[in-house]
């Protein structure tokens, strides 16, 4: 479940985000950068939804835009979950209300799924995935209960720099008007797919 700022409200934080990714030898080395298209700030995360769970899903979800109204929507700065996540921060105190009513509603049509952490409004610009560790052939005889060698810090982006980088960006205020409900994409297509949308009319 998420909400799908335009992409002329994203803009200013587009530009921004290009010209860090431009900088192939700097503090961004070694990220998966997501497509501006794609995208988003999370309210809730569903996991898999089984099919017998989705018409009951869909009338929670209507009972909720019914009851809620458009919300203020502030995207600014950035921040890191760790080492393998980069996020333009978003201002929770006016999402929090409607997120909780989307995963209650979810959790009570049926969809187990839902991911347990405390939510933190974000939407996520860049990911890392450090490649497993390969032996050289002239290693192939170490031990194998010896730690294997930590990563080349060279190879290592940077988050923290970007984070400082991203301090004075920030999207254009905008009204979401309503939510979606998201279905991730195989290759070669989108990495996400909307699948039903519902407006906030309360």
């Amino acid at each position: 479940m998420a909400l799908l700022p335009p992409e002329d409200v994203l803009r200013p934080l587009a530009d921004a985000v290009e010209r860090l990714r431009a900088d192939r030898s700097g503090p961004a080395v070694g990220l998966r950068w997501a497509s501006p298209k794609s995208w988003h700030i999370t309210l809730a995360f569903l996991g898999e939804v089984p099919a017998g769970v989705r018409p009951a899903l869909a009338r929670a979800l209507a009972r909720v835009a019914a009851e809620y109204p458009p919300a203020p929507v502030t995207i600014s700065g950035g921040g890191r979950f760790g080492s393998r996540v980069l996020f333009a921060a978003v201002d929770e105190r006016p999402l929090a209300p409607l997120a909780r009513a989307v995963a209650q509603a979810a959790r009570q049509a049926g969809a187990d799924g839902l991911d347990p952490r405390e939510r933190r409004g974000h939407l996520t610009l860049a990911t890392h995935r450090p490649s497993p560790h390969r032996p050289s052939p002239h290693r192939q005889g170490r031990r194998t209960d010896a730690p294997a060698p930590a990563p080349a810090p060279a190879d290592q982006p940077n988050l923290a720099v970007l984070v400082d980088s991203l301090a004075g960006v920030s999207a254009r205020p905008w009204t979401a008007t309503g939510f979606a409900l998201m279905s991730s994409g195989s290759p070669p297509g989108p990495p996400y797919a909307t699948t039903a949308t519902w407006p906030l009319a309360g």
